[in-house]
């Protein structure tokens, strides 16, 4: 869908919505992502329950497993849930919106020679006490790693490379903007795909395969993961006014600039039917 058609349709929503949230009676989310950069969806519920007719629902989120998630959603004790694709079994029946991808990329100085890493390597740099960068490109200075902590409170690089790393020497901070001042030739920073960046910091590749958004959207790009909005057929009454206020302008800009990759269409129109 182009950007002229997209806007449209988010404008279209933005219009209906007021209309659309009259009469709502709530709406409940299971977050079975644990907190990946999701306070977009908070705001989004919040601004929805303002704009509800009769206060009384209930809006609320609540961090779920996975496997809870699912079984809340179909008992009825949710009305959406938003989850990893991989956590989706292959026997669920209801709606899926494709909502959103996350990408761990790997950020340097410019400076440094080093264009491509493997997973393999990224993973030794990371669980090695004093990891150097000699033998990766040949400098001899010692690597700096960085790493961003996010709302759930987790390391984003242990999120996409098992939850396992050390965390002594890494220096962590909770703002993409915040490490790039650190982003030296001799650092090595994981943080998320961002459209903009200072101009003496690049971007390495991960087993040659740059983080372009077709990269990370299509799997070939391995450092990604998928979320997806999923709901039963008989909350999509429920359900759809705050898809409609998430496809609008402003906050799929705010969710741009959480660091995710959005694929989301006005009024869930990118609906995944079983």
């Amino acid at each position: 869908m182009n950007f002229s058609r997209q806007y449209t349709l988010a404008v279209i929503a933005a219009v209906l919505l007021p209309w659309c949230c009259c009469g709502s009676d709530g709406l409940q989310i299971g977050d079975a992502t644990g907190g990946a950069g999701l306070s977009v969806l908070r705001s989004a519920l919040f601004e929805l329950s303002r704009k509800a007719a009769t206060p009384s629902g209930e809006f609320s989120m609540r961090r779920m497993t996975p496997e809870n998630a699912l079984k809340a959603l179909a008992a009825g004790d949710v009305d959406i849930i938003i989850i990893e694709k991989r956590d989706i079994p292959k026997t669920f029946s209801g709606r899926r919106v494709d909502f959103a991808a996350e990408a761990l990329v790997l950020y340097t100085g410019t400076g440094n020679p080093l264009e491509s890493l493997t997973v393999a390597q990224l993973k030794e740099i990371w669980q090695t006490s004093r990891p150097e960068w000699r033998k990766y490109n040949g400098e001899f200075n010692e690597i700096h790693r960085l790493g961003l902590t996010m709302n759930g409170g987790g390391f984003t690089e242990a999120r996409f490379l098992g939850g396992t790393l050390k965390r002594e020497g890494i220096y962590r901070s909770g703002a993409i903007r915040r490490a790039w001042l650190f982003c030296t030739p001799a650092a090595l920073l994981c943080g998320p795909a961002v459209t903009e960046r200072p101009g003496n910091v690049k971007i390495i590749k991960v087993n040659g395969v740059f983080p372009a958004k077709e990269n990370i959207l299509s799997g070939k790009y391995p450092f990604n993961l998928r979320y997806e909005l999923l709901f039963l057929p008989e909350s999509r009454r429920t359900v759809q006014p705050f898809l409609q206020l998430l496809a609008t302008p402003e906050y799929t800009a705010q969710i741009r600039e959480s660091g995710l990759i959005l694929n989301f269409t006005a009024g869930g129109t990118n609906e995944k039917k079983p």
